[in-house]
């Protein structure tokens, strides 16, 4: 009896631990540590109040230190892209959430002028512009050229789709890959004119969030719940910038991730 007296407050303690434990949300760190809190604090207040448990946005801080704290397991809540999204299904036993909305695919796009070039064969060994790895459009622009030996000369860009054009431009590269929506309704109508599309990228699906395995099915749901209801004020930031058409989280499941785990057939580019 004795023994049972003092397992049982011991038991009850842990559980308790554990159902209290902070939870962890991130994001890649595609903006500085201030814009990753001003842009993503609200959504964790927000659903550490619908879940009654403390959830903390924590900036990766660089591409590598999110790469090892997602691969040991250190996030629970992370908003990113689906070729993250598909490798945490695979490999770290991660469940999708919510996506937004449409879909992810992208152009390969060359100079008009480039008369000699008339099927994407004939890109290897040309200077191609592209956001540096693991970005989605790097990611796809690897995908079109799986052979290591018969490649182009992948040029790195920083600063957005807005740099790859410029690049593109000036001469850096006679070409580059860049998202389909951004060439299509985005990009001048005289750059646009200036370049013909190669090829396009497989569509994939949007970015969204997937949630640690461990997580209880109570706060799995408490999560969708939240995430999945437009009247969230605390999302529209997020809305406004990547999905500026929604107002709501969809809710994702694992068929949406097959055969989406472009980083697992592009180990050789640093993953």
């Amino acid at each position: 009896m004795l023994k049972n007296a003092i397992i049982l407050p011991l038991l009850s303690l842990c559980l308790t631990g554990i159902a209290s434990a902070e939870l962890i949300l991130t994001a890649p760190p595609r903006e500085s540590v201030d814009a990753g809190a001003k842009l993503y604090g609200p959504i964790a207040e927000m659903l550490s109040n619908r879940l009654g448990q403390k959830v903390t946005y924590r900036h990766p801080q660089d591409w590598k230190k999110y790469e090892k704290n997602m691969k040991q397991g250190n996030y629970d809540i992370i908003f990113d892209g689906p070729h993250f999204a598909a490798w945490r299904i695979e490999s770290a036993q991660a469940e999708p959430l919510v996506k937004l909305p449409g879909v992810l695919d992208f152009s390969l796009v060359v100079k008009k002028t480039e008369t000699n070039i008339k099927k994407t064969r004939d890109l290897v060994g040309k200077k191609l512009c592209t956001l540096p790895s693991p970005n989605l459009g790097a990611m796809s622009l690897y995908a079109m050229f799986p052979n290591p030996t018969r490649q182009p000369e992948f040029v790195m860009v920083r600063g957005g789709m807005k740099q790859i054009a410029k690049k593109i431009n000036d001469g850096t590269c006679i070409g580059g890959i860049m998202r389909r929506s951004f060439f299509k309704k985005k990009l001048d109508a005289t750059t646009r004119n200036s370049l013909n599309v190669m090829e396009n990228s497989e569509a994939l699906t949007n970015q969204g969030i997937t949630v640690n395995r461990k997580l209880p099915a109570t706060a799995k749901l408490s999560l969708l719940t939240a995430l999945t209801d437009d009247r969230q004020s605390a999302t529209q930031p997020l809305f406004d910038r990547f999905a500026s058409k929604s107002r709501k989280f969809i809710p994702a499941n694992t068929t949406d991730y097959e055969n989406q785990n472009l980083l697992r057939e592009n180990m050789i580019f640093g993953w």
